[in-house]
């Protein structure tokens, strides 16, 4: 990429640009300079391309360089207080495998793909798939490098060599670790993050439900259970569509191939066959039942229970473990696509392939959405007729927690479709907002638009934050513009 086609930071010009990366390079070496989108970019531990340098979804070449990940240490793990220290280079897989080595009895939350930093997940707001998968709710205590090069530790951190760094949230005074939340106001370079125990046994579920409009009982169930702690790792829910996309049954892919590539996309009469033929749900929720051995067989019994009120509804279960004394491992328990178990995977993966186009990727939408079923169905057929206009696959991701919904939309396109996916995440995220709904994250092009959304007071809260932003960075030298912070600058 020639310096004419970079985007350059606001009042900077091309020899200003590069005599900032000649002052870094002599302290941090060229090598690991990303001056353009071609040299300097990590290949992440699974070939991933432009590890940790974001590109624009709508044009690839304008391409701001960024920073990439290099600390990459598991600083601890503790077994007997369940929880782990690391730096932002540590991938999902990389925790596990240390865990893994020794052999000890916790299972890590990771992310549906375990490439991802652990990290780079928790900051921006994302989850897992154990007790512990809403990785804001297991981060405890913070290593932050502030934009004037302070360095500092947040709650008990702050206390020097407290050994409750990783243990006790609070602290005295306020909390501050959400200011390092999607911002731009440090550089979080060490994290504490609470890990679930392994338990004796673990029941692995599928709750199965016939009809599209069933999704209403469905999330209000599964949030109900989850409120009274028959289990308490969240449910994924899919649709027929991410079923079939997903399934390793030859006949199915045969079935899908042909509508397969650019500006194609399954008829709803395809995916209706397949659901009758193979007797899948509309939807189906993958969770577990886990805990002592005496215990998860008196939880699956509430759960038999509570699903007889959804005419239709089925439940396979599979068990594992159970002998007292003995807790499971991840991996002796059957590995599974959606990795409530902590054992990372990239099976996801897979699903990129359908558009039939080299260099495919995706996006997403997910709002979040109180317990209401009807109002959840609601917004999900408006939402399902705009991604059929755009001639894209509806990739169901739901995800239902005990207090919300997150309803994820995976929009999955190849190059040539960029600006449809593009359009169709503006119309999704104006229906959402019209319904006094927004997304818990986007893509950095739709940043100020999310931001505009929290509106109250005069957007008092933008006001404080960037308030923030000023007087911690005043040359705005961190992620300018990062979640609509500091925009002006």
């Amino acid at each position: 990429m020639s310096s004419s086609s970079q985007v350059l930071p606001p009042g900077i010009g091309p020899s200003q640009h590069r005599q900032f990366f000649d002052e870094l390079a002599k302290v941090v070496g060229d090598e690991n300079i990303s001056r353009d989108a071609s040299t300097g970019a990590l290949i992440g531990s699974h070939q991933q391309q432009s590890y940790g340098d974001p590109y624009a979804l709508v044009n690839q070449d304008q391409h701001l360089p960024s920073g990439a990940v290099r600390p990459v240490s598991v600083e601890e793990v503790n077994e007997a207080d369940a929880y782990a220290i690391v730096e932002p280079g540590v991938s999902f897989f990389d925790l596990y495998e240390e865990i893994k080595r020794r052999d000890l009895a916790l299972w890590p939350s990771c992310a549906a793909i375990g490439w991802g930093s652990v990290v780079g997940n928790t900051l921006d707001h994302g989850f897992g798939y154990t007790p512990d998968g809403v990785h804001t709710d297991a981060q405890c205590g913070m290593e932050v490098v502030l934009p004037k090069g302070e360095l500092l530790r947040t709650g008990m951190g702050a206390m020097t060599d407290s050994r409750l760094f990783p243990l006790y949230k609070p602290r005295f005074g306020p909390r501050i670790d959400g200011l390092f939340y999607q911002s731009n106001l440090g550089v979080v370079t060490k994290l504490g993050i609470h890990i679930t125990p392994a338990p004796e046994a673990y029941t692995a579920c599928e709750l199965s439900v016939p009809n599209e409009r069933d999704l209403s009982q469905l999330v209000e169930l599964l949030a109900n259970l989850q409120r009274r702690g028959v289990f308490t790792n969240h449910p994924s829910i899919s649709n027929v569509f991410r079923q079939a996309i997903l399934s390793p049954d030859d006949t199915v892919k045969a079935k899908l191939a042909p509508h397969f590539g650019l500006g194609k996309a399954v008829p709803e009469s395809i995916l209706d066959e397949l659901h009758s033929i193979h007797g899948w749900g509309f939807w189906k929720a993958e969770f577990g039942l886990q805990g002592d051995g005496d215990v998860v067989p008196a939880l699956e019994n509430s759960l038999r229970r509570a699903i007889t009120k959804i005419p239709g509804a089925q439940l396979e279960v599979k068990q594992f473990g159970g002998i007292s004394g003995k807790f499971l491992r991840g991996d002796e328990v059957e590995i599974r696509a959606v990795p409530h178990t902590g054992v990372p995977t990239l099976e996801a993966l897979s699903l990129m392939d359908y558009r039939m186009a080299q260099g495919s990727g995706h996006t997403d939408f997910a709002p979040v959405v109180p317990t209401s079923g009807p109002e959840l169905l609601e917004w999900y057929l408006a939402a399902k007729d705009m991604v059929s206009a755009a001639k894209l696959g509806f990739f169901a991701d739901f995800h239902a927690y005990s207090r919300y919904i997150i309803p994820i939309v995976l929009v999955v396109y190849a190059p040539e479709e960029k600006e449809r996916a593009d359009e169709l995440c503006k119309k999704l995220i104006d229906d959402a907002f019209r319904r006094g709904l927004t997304t818990y994250r986007t893509h950095v092009e739709f940043m100020d638009q999310i931001r505009s959304h929290f509106s109250y007071n005069g957007h008092a809260l933008a006001k404080l934050v960037d308030s923030f932003k000023a007087t911690m960075d005043p040359n705005g030298i961190l992620s300018p513009g990062k979640s609509g912070i500091g925009g002006t600058k």
